[in-house]
C-alpha cells in the first residue's frame, strides 16, 4: 500500500513553530484515537512523520506564536473524561455574525459598526486574504504546494486537513494545481474542521467562483468531510455539503459528508470554552479516529462514531 501522509493547513493568527505545532497536534490526535479505540501512542508513534504543517503563518503575520500559555490547558484537556457542555452565550452571537457577513458586501461601515471585537478581527483576516495584499495569499499557496507536490510526486496518498481559514486556503490550493497548474494528482481526503466555507461571503472570493461549469470547483478531491463542533462562531453555516453539491452532481468528488450534530470539543482556557482551536479538535474522538484510522491504512468512509 503507498505511503499515507496528512497534511495540516492551520487556521489564522500566529502559530507556534512547526515543528513544535506539529509535535503538539500529534499528542491531541494520539490521545483523541486512545480515547476512541485505544490505541496506545506508542503505537502510533511510527505514523508521527507522516503527519506535517503546512505552516503559512508566519509569512502572513511575521512572527511565530509562545505556545507556552497554552501548554498548562491542552495538559488539562489530554487528561479530561470528557467535553465540557455547549458553551453558553453563543446562540445569539451566531446568527448575528452571519448576518454581519451577509452585510459584508453591501454595507462594509454598517458591518464595522455591529461587529464584535473577534468577528472583526476574522474579517479583516480573511479580507486581507482574499485581497492579496502584497501577493501574499499566493505566496501562501505556493508555499502549501511546496509542501504537497514532493508527496505527489513520490505516488503517496495525502489526505488535506484545513482548519478554519486553512481550509479556505486548502480549497483555493486545491482549485490552483486543478485548473490552474493542469496537474492531475488527487488528493484521498479533504477533511475541514471549524470551516467558513458554507458562508456566502467567502465563497464569492473563492479561487474559480467566476468560472463557468467544472471550472468552477477543485477536480482533485476523491472524498470530503467537514465537521463543525457546536458553538464555534467561525462555521456559522457549518454545513457545506449544500453549498457544494453541484460538485457531486459533476463528478467531481465522490461524497461530501458534514458532520455538525452534537460535536463536542473540549479545549478551553482562563476566558472559558473555545470550541474553535484546533486542540480541541484534533483531540476529538471522532476527527482523531478519522485522520489516524485513515493513516493505519483503513478503507474510506472511516468509521464516525464518536
Amino acid at each position: 500500500m503507498p505511503a499515507r501522509h496528512v497534511v495540516m493547513i492551520p487556521g489564522k493568527n500566529p502559530k507556534p513553530p512547526v515543528h513544535i505545532h506539529e509535535e503538539m497536534l500529534w499528542r491531541c490526535l494520539a490521545a483523541g484515537a486512545a480515547g476512541a479505540d485505544g490505541i496506545a501512542a506508542s503505537d502510533l508513534a511510527a505514523l508521527e512523520r507522516n503527519f506535517h504543517i503546512a505552516g503559512w503563518n508566519h509569512l502572513y503575520y511575521g512572527r511565530d506564536a509562545d505556545i507556552r500559555a497554552d501548554l498548562p490547558w491542552i495538559a488539562g484537556m489530554l487528561v479530561g473524561k470528557a467535553p465540557p457542555p455547549a458553551p453558553r452565550g453563543s446562540a445569539w452571537r451566531m446568527p448575528l455574525r452571519r448576518m454581519l457577513y451577509t452585510l459584508g458586501d453591501l454595507m462594509p461601515l454598517l458591518t464595522t459598526l455591529l461587529a464584535d471585537t473577534e468577528a472583526k478581527q476574522l474579517m479583516a483576516e480573511t479580507r486581507r486574504y482574499f485581497d492579496d495584499d502584497a501577493g501574499i495569499a499566493t505566496g501562501i499557496r505556493e508555499h502549501v504546494k511546496s509542501i504537497l507536490r514532493p508527496l505527489f510526486e513520490s505516488r503517496a496518498e495525502v489526505m488535506v486537513v484545513g482548519h478554519s481559514l486553512g481550509s479556505v486556503i486548502a480549497y483555493d490550493v486545491l482549485w490552483e494545481l486543478t485548473w490552474q497548474d493542469g496537474l492531475p494528482w488527487r488528493i484521498n481526503h479533504l477533511l475541514t474542521l471549524g470551516s467558513p466555507l458554507g458562508m456566502f461571503y467567502v465563497q464569492r472570493r473563492l479561487r474559480g467562483h467566476h468560472e463557468r461549469g467544472l471550472r468552477r470547483y477543485p477536480g482533485n478531491i476523491l472524498h470530503w468531510t467537514n465537521v463543525s463542533a457546536e458553538g464555534d462562531l467561525t462555521a456559522l453555516d457549518r454545513g457545506l455539503r449544500n453549498d457544494f453539491y453541484p460538485m457531486l452532481r459533476q463528478g467531481l468528488v465522490n461524497d461530501i459528508t458534514d458532520h455538525v450534530h452534537g460535536i463536542r470539543t473540549a479545549f478551553r482556557t482562563a476566558q472559558g470554552p473555545n470550541p474553535h482551536r484546533c486542540y480541541g479538535y484534533f483531540f476529538n474522538s471522532m476527527v482523531a479516529r478519522m485522520i489516524t484510522g485513515w493513516m493505519r491504512g483503513e478503507p474510506y468512509p472511516p468509521s464516525a462514531r464518536a
